[in-house]
């Protein structure tokens, strides 16, 4: 990879095939990367576990039609919301595109905060072999019968690291931590590390950070800014062409406290601070990803 400078920090790192630029949400990513793509010609891969989805481009703050089309970006408005995108299937598919950039002489830039997409990218993905139907079945009803947040709590207890990377209303993939607990006897955080299917390109991984008051301020005015742009429309739009809040991909942040006010659940200012919140809080379990996972450098912004 070539000599780069991002931000204020330079970057040298010869035996790099491509660049990560992570970071929890609303820190500058999209900002700082179409800055560099005035010196460099790059093409971005999208990290973001919900931006692959249609129909879902303000609550996601998916980038703007002209951002797109001034620099390529892969995995944006490419799926229904009805299919199912995860860290394993995102691994695999943007290998093949990291490759296919590198042919063409331009640099990979893979950008985003989801954590465990940026792990399994770089280090590999556990065995799908890691599954037991019957494990799964009994740990739904058991999420059914005592509830998300106490089955968290549980997770927690024997592994907090991978429990704090994720949400307890997030029920797929709590279920799916107890399935690889039990079909592979390791807690998912060392299941992780058990990896042989390396990726033969390697990554130069830049963490991007700000001071806690100035990010918490960013992600409150986002929230203004995507009401204003519509989200609440979005959302009604998603359930009138059948897309209800069951879904995996509405499961989150902005999507479920729009549906509860939809739903006559709380007022339209109980949403807004319930969004701005909620976002902290997750801005809060990004960084706690990050730094304790490895990278090669962080730069605060």
């Amino acid at each position: 990879m070539q000599s780069l400078q991002v931000a204020h920090q330079h970057i040298e790192n010869p035996d790099a095939h491509y660049l990560i630029l992570a970071g929890p949400t609303a820190v500058g990513k999209t900002e700082l990367v179409l800055k560099l793509a005035q010196k460099v010609d790059l093409e971005v891969i999208s990290a973001d576990s919900r931006q692959v989805y249609r129909g879902m481009d303000i609550g996601t703050a998916t980038p703007e039609l002209e951002i797109l089309e001034r620099v390529p970006h892969h995995f944006i408005n490419e799926l229904e919301p009805s299919v199912t995108w995860n860290a394993g299937t995102f691994y695999k598919t943007a290998r093949e595109r990291i490759n296919n950039i590198s042919h063409r002489c331009r640099l990979p830039v893979v950008v985003g905060g989801a954590g465990l997409y940026l792990e399994a990218l770089q280090y590999g993905f556990f065995s799908e072999g890691l599954s037991d139907p019957e494990v799964r079945t009994r740990y739904e009803m058991r999420l059914a019968n005592i509830g998300a947040e106490r089955l968290w709590n549980e997770l927690r207890a024997i592994d907090p690291e991978y429990a704090d990377t994720f949400h307890y209303n997030d029920h797929k993939k709590l279920v799916r931590a107890f399935e690889i607990l039990k079909s592979s006897g390791r807690i998912p955080t060392e299941a992780f590390k058990v990896q042989d299917d390396v990726f033969g390109l390697q990554g130069h991984m830049v963490i991007l950070s700000r001071a806690r008051p100035e990010l918490y301020q960013r992600i409150d005015e986002r929230v203004l800014i995507m009401i204003q742009q519509g989200l609440v429309e979005e959302c009604r739009t998603l359930l009138n062409a059948g897309y209800g809040p069951e879904l995996y991909p509405l499961r989150t942040i902005g999507y479920k406290e729009v549906f509860a006010f939809l739903d006559g659940k709380c007022s339209e200012g109980e949403m807004i601070a319930d969004m701005q919140k909620h976002t902290r809080n997750f801005a809060k379990r990004q960084l706690t990803w990050f730094r304790n996972h490895s990278y090669d450098q962080w730069i605060d912004l």
